[in-house]
């Protein structure tokens, strides 16, 4: 077949539409007609359309459209008219002009119109715009050097982890997605609706996108007292986290793709160990679900599904009663998303010593809303500690605190015999809390309040009681039952109480003795209507109370967390305080901000506890002067936090523009004379450090000059931040800081050799020190660097 192929560009000035487009039939023709004439050769016109839009806007009001149009001789003489969708912008229109002509040349009229479908809902991105036109066509075109009469050879999607589903298709597993790489469908993406269960098509899948954005992140706690308690969790890179850690790809996602968190335990550091270990699981999980892009909603939505999922496995296991703090922040792109439940609070830091407050989790029982919300479910502050149950020997505060009649009168569990045992018990409550019997030193007001509930008490304990007597003391019976406890949920239920790992036989015993309580107090639904859903509730929690495994060794001390407080009114896990009333609240918060891709770099502080309670310029304060070594910046924060707290924790995240090939920043153009360090080889560095080891090293180092006077881990880490911030005020004192602290041997060397490692190449040290030194430019300091041999400070010299 002979085609003489021509292309061009033609603007179409008309103010209608439909004017455009009869002018454009003309124009066609008559090209087709005077080319005819001259050739008998297949006619192929690829052009690209200006179109003046009816709607007036800001802008030119321009839209641009790919024209292929065709004159073609075989079989028959005919006309061949396909055009692409409407752009804003005319390198789109060429783009689809180039894929068009691609897709027929390869293809003929069959792939022409199949790629025009899907130009409709191709959006290009600057990349493809401007990259080799080869590389933009992955995905639409089949493979171009299929030859005609060959087999038809497959088209190959973009992206990784496509898994084979059948003959025409490739599906990925995680979002569900099939790909159609031959036949009539070929090159669409199709889902499967959960209704009808028929495929329908989707768009196609997102082009991953890097951002010009380094993001440096340091973790750090600070033990005062007892068990530390906080974790932090720290992925770079979570595509090749997945790969090698779930055997699984992140391919679509936009660059860098990090994600950071920060657990700290309540009552005990169970439930924060257990988030830190499984949080990078249900994460990544869920960013492989889709592999089209995420919208920042979704995004928020992504992390605040994660919080709900891990608090789900809390509430289930061995760890119900511990509760945590939790923060979590996501990088894509350049865009940065947060979700935290808890006392928790996400603070930008700029350069300029201004801040933003990004979140600030609800937790503060003592605010006016928490602690009517609190009161409402029946819970206890003191101190300002929630607590379910609290004993006082105040009688009016008893009685305030009282969750119902019957306790409010302080019945025994059995419930009342008769109205007379009512009347007795309240005659003798009355000679203690009525205010004309109590002396001017007392909370008068809290007297009042007290007697005129005790009042109501007994009027509602003979209202039930003259209902049904039997389902009054049942229901007495229920109320009274301290259902976390193990034995205590096995007497109401009736159930062996013998703690198991294998409890399914036991909570079906346990959920048949619920039905049959709940079916019991019926007949006081109407009378009694919120006490009975306070009994329903309470049944049902006792099941989960049996349901939950346990050993006999460790539900003692799993039962002991009972008794404290929590300090916060939100939280993770802490499942005595949230069920059967919702004490405490599990309602993750989230907000999102776009990193700036120019102009300085800026940090964001991730704070726990007590660090999230520090004042934001003092915040501001600590930090200056490390804005690369955000590890000793977060440390700086720990130390500065409430001196009451046991362990507290923080994470610094650093995010800077990244600098293009060859650009230097004014600090590396200013470098030191290195004309004695000789020359490395390509790609190795010149370093020198100082070194602190500590008591809990487990290995011998040669290289050791002594065995430090740092008994743990934390104190080295001081010594080393207390070293790292005079050598960032006063470079030049090196090396007399590392001949006086310096527990390497390289300590020792005379002059300006004092600390130096020399040139190092890739792979020659520990992965710590390798990603640390190779990250610095000319002069600059590491943050604190922790390997087996101890916690260094590196300086990179050429």
């Amino acid at each position: 077949m002979n085609i003489c192929l021509t292309t061009g560009t033609k603007k179409i000035t008309s103010i209608h539409r439909a004017a455009n487009a009869a002018l454009a039939q003309r124009i066609d023709a008559t090209s087709v007609a005077e080319e005819l004439a001259r050739s008998s050769k297949d006619v192929i016109n690829i052009s690209v359309e200006c179109q003046e839009s009816d709607i007036i806007t800001d802008s030119s009001g321009e839209k641009y459209r790919a024209i292929f149009s065709a004159l073609l001789h075989f079989p028959a003489t005919r006309d061949l008219h396909v055009q692409g969708p409407e752009r804003d912008t005319k390198a789109e229109a060429i783009k689809d002009s180039e894929v068009l002509g691609k897709a027929y040349e390869f293809e003929g009229e069959p792939g022409l119109r199949r790629v025009a479908e899907r130009l409709e809902r191709k959006t290009w991105s600057r990349a493809e715009i401007t990259g080799a036109a080869e590389s933009s066509f992955e995905g639409l075109l089949r493979d171009p050097q299929a030859k005609t009469g060959t087999k038809v050879e497959k088209l190959i999607p973009p992206g990784e982890g496509w898994v084979r589903s059948n003959d025409e298709m490739l599906w990925d597993p995680r979002s569900e997605v099939y790909f159609v790489q031959i036949g009539t469908q070929m090159g669409k993406y199709l889902m499967k609706d959960s209704k009808t269960k028929q495929f329908q098509e989707v768009d196609t899948p997102h082009t991953s996108t890097e951002f010009a954005i380094n993001a440096r992140a340091g973790g750090a706690s600070l033990v005062r007292k007892g068990a530390k308690m906080e974790r932090t969790v720290m992925l770079p890179d979570m595509p090749k986290i997945a790969r090698l850690a779930l055997k699984f790809p992140l391919s679509f996602l936009d660059s860098p793709a990090s994600a950071f968190s920060i657990f700290q335990g309540l009552r005990s550091a169970e439930a924060a160990d257990w988030c830190a270990k499984n949080f990078h699981t249900r994460l990544l999980k869920a960013l492989g679900g889709k592999i089209h892009n995420w919208e920042t909603r979704e995004l928020q939505t992504v992390l605040a599904t994660v919080l709900r999922d891990m608090d789900s496995e809390l509430l289930k296991g061995t760890t119900a009663f511990s509760g945590c703090n939790a923060l979590l922040a996501l990088l894509l792109g350049d865009r940065l998303v947060v979700s935290g439940i808890g006392q928790v609070r996400a603070l930008l830091l700029f350069e300029d010593d201004s801040t933003r407050l990004l979140l600030a989790g609800t937790h503060d029982c003592l605010a006016e809303k928490e602690r009517e919300r609190v009161e409402e479910a029946m819970g206890v502050i003191q101190d300002g500690l929630l607590h379910r149950t609290l004993e006082t020997t105040d009688d009016a505060q008893r009685i305030l605190r009282a969750k119902n009649c019957f306790e409010v009168l302080s019945l025994e569990a059995g419930g009342p015999i008769d109205e007379k045992q009512i009347k007795a018990a309240y005659r003798k409550l009355v000679l203690k809390v009525h205010p004309d019997k109590r002396g001017d030193a007392v909370d008068l007001d809290a007297y009042n309040k007290a007697f005129a509930r005790l009042d109501s008490a007994k009027d509602e304990a003979e209202t039930i009681l003259s209902k049904d007597a039997d389902a009054c003391r049942e229901l007495c019976k229920v109320l009274s039952a301290n259902i976390h406890t193990r034995e205590s949920a096995a007497e109401l239920l009736g159930v062996d109480k013998t703690a198991d790992t294998d409890t399914d036989s036991v909570t079906e015993e346990a959920e048949k003795a619920c039905r049959w309580k709940i079916k019991s107090l019926e007949k006081l639904e109407a009378s009694a209507n919120k006490l009975f859903e306070q009994a329903k509730a309470i049944c049902k929690e006792a099941v989960e109370t049996i349901r939950r495994p346990g050993s006999s060794e460790a539900l003692p001390r799993q039962e002991a967390l009972l008794k404290v407080g929590l300090s916060t009114s939100r939280a993770m896990g802490a499942r005595d305080l949230r069920f059967p009333t919702p004490i405490v609240k599990m309602e993750p918060e989230s907000a999102a901000w776009s990193v700036p891709t120019a102009g300085k770099g800026c940090r964001l502080a991730l704070l726990v506890g007590a660090t999230a309670a520090l004042p934001s310029q003092r915040l501001v304060a600590l930090g200056k002067g490390m804005l690369k070594q955000p590890k000793a910046a977060a440390l700086r924060w720990c130390q500065e936090a409430d001196a009451s707290a046991n362990s507290v924790g923080a994470i610094c995240i650093g995010f800077e523009v990244r600098k293009r090939p060859g650009e230097q920043s004014p600090a590396t153009a200013k470098r030191l004379k290195t004309t004695s360090l000789g020359s490395g080889e390509a790609g190795s560095v010149f370093l020198r450090h100082v070194l602190f080891r500590h008591s809990q090293l487990r290995h011998v180092d040669p290289m050791a000059r002594r065995e430090g006077a740092a008994k743990t881990v934390s104190e080295a880490e001081a010594a080393a931040l207390e070293t790292l911030r005079e050598l960032l005020a006063s470079p030049a004192a090196f090396g007399k800081i590392c001949r006086e602290r310096s527990d390497c041997q390289t300590g020792s060397q005379p002059g300006n050799m004092c600390g130096h490692l020399g040139w190092l190449g890739r792979g020659e040290q520990e992965p710590a020190v390798e990603e640390a030194a190779f990250s610095l430019e000319v002069n600059d300091f590491s943050d604190i660097v922790t390997t087996c041999r101890g916690i260094h400070i590196i300086q990179r010299l050429g």
